[in-house]
């Protein structure tokens, strides 16, 4: 049902399509050995040498579990999967948290597109409803890391408001800077968000300008190394305020993707070449919420607003993830059933 990554693709490839079997097997499991059986008729040669198989195979496992350990230390008790008591098996553990479900939503979004693992005919329908849900956990996610307000300021918006009228209310209930009171006559009539999708802050503690202030973008398409919200974000503040705010702004780019950098195979251990990554896409992108960090932050944003912090907009929306995700989740399964019946 699901193709296997052979051992070129990046080790979070490898990681997805254990947490993706593991979700639709029967037992909600999946065995390490069945990604080395799995990888090994992938293979158009297989290695002369038993050795040197046994040691690829190894590797194989111990890369996708260190990747699976990584996620797990990020995410934590909200983590969807652990591995079982031997050691030997990956298992799928319904989520008990929106920000468990988020995950998986944003592991499903991953794989839309992708052709690595999904087969198109199982791949999600990403509609704009999606897409949409999508930035309602973005935002989420935006006010639990500056823990504060968090504005979905991107088109369309929650209240049906036009630009200049959202863009006051946002300002205003911020605190810092001053959008101008009317377009320039040059402006086009038909702005929507300027590329801003997401803007948040934290209270400061005497009112006064200058605090964390997070100024995002939005991008669950493979695209997403294509846009950044830096060129926006500076037209946006440059064009758009008579007084920009003091605050300096974060730039952030949130997607529903895992990292996935290619590895040098010269024997430089994953985590320089993790960190390398992050340095080579945050110069270009600022701040990258990615998978485990959005449902890392989404469930500090659902606590901070169960704590009384109202203006972290969108927390119902996330609340609907977990009915999209059983749905697809079910969708995986008796598409399962349906592939082992007709084996049989």
């Amino acid at each position: 049902m699901f193709s296997i990554p052979d051992a070129t693709e990046p080790r979070a490839k490898l990681a997805d399509w254990l947490e993706l079997k593991a979700i639709s097997s029967p037992d909600g499991r999946v065995g390490f050995s069945t990604l080395v059986s799995a990888s090994a008729l992938a293979e158009e040669q297989q290695a002369q040498d038993i050795a040197d198989e046994d040691i690829r195979d190894d590797n194989l496992v111990l890369s996708a579990q260190e990747e699976i350990e990584r996620r797990r230390s990020t995410i934590r008790d909200d983590y969807p999967f652990r591995i079982d008591d031997t050691g030997r098996a990956l298992e799928f553990v319904m989520p008990e948290s929106n920000a468990g479900y988020v995950y998986l939503f944003c592991l499903f979004l991953s794989h839309a597109c992708d052709r690595t693992i999904v087969p198109k005919s199982l791949a999600p329908n990403v509609t704009n409803e999606i897409r949409n849900l999508f930035q309602a956990c973005a935002t989420v996610a935006a006010g639990g890391y500056v823990e504060g307000p968090a504005v979905s300021f991107g088109f369309p918006r929650p209240d049906e408001t036009g630009f200049l009228d959202a863009l006051h209310r946002v300002y205003n209930l911020f605190g810092d800077g001053k959008p101008v009171g009317k377009p320039g006559p040059a402006a086009t009539s038909r702005v929507k968000d300027n590329g801003i999708d997401i803007i948040a802050w934290r209270r400061p503690v005497d009112r006064l300008p200058t605090t964390m202030y997070l100024v995002g973008q939005v991008a669950s398409g493979r695209n997403w190394e294509q846009k950044s919200v830096k060129a926006d974000r500076e037209h946006f503040h440059k064009y758009w305020f008579e007084k920009e705010p003091a605050s300096q702004p974060t730039d952030a780019i949130f997607i529903p993707f895992s990292l996935e950098p290619e590895e040098p195979n010269d024997g430089t251990p994953y985590e320089d070449v993790l960190n390398d990554y992050m340095r080579y896409i945050g110069y270009r992108f600022g701040t990258v919420f990615y998978r485990d960090r959005i449902a890392h932050y989404v469930s500090k944003g659902l606590k901070l607003a169960a704590e009384g912090e109202k203006d972290i907009e969108r927390v119902q929306d996330v609340e609907k993830v977990s009915e999209w995700v059983n749905n697809y989740t079910q969708r995986l399964r008796t598409a399962r059933d349906r592939t082992e019946s007709q084996a049989a």
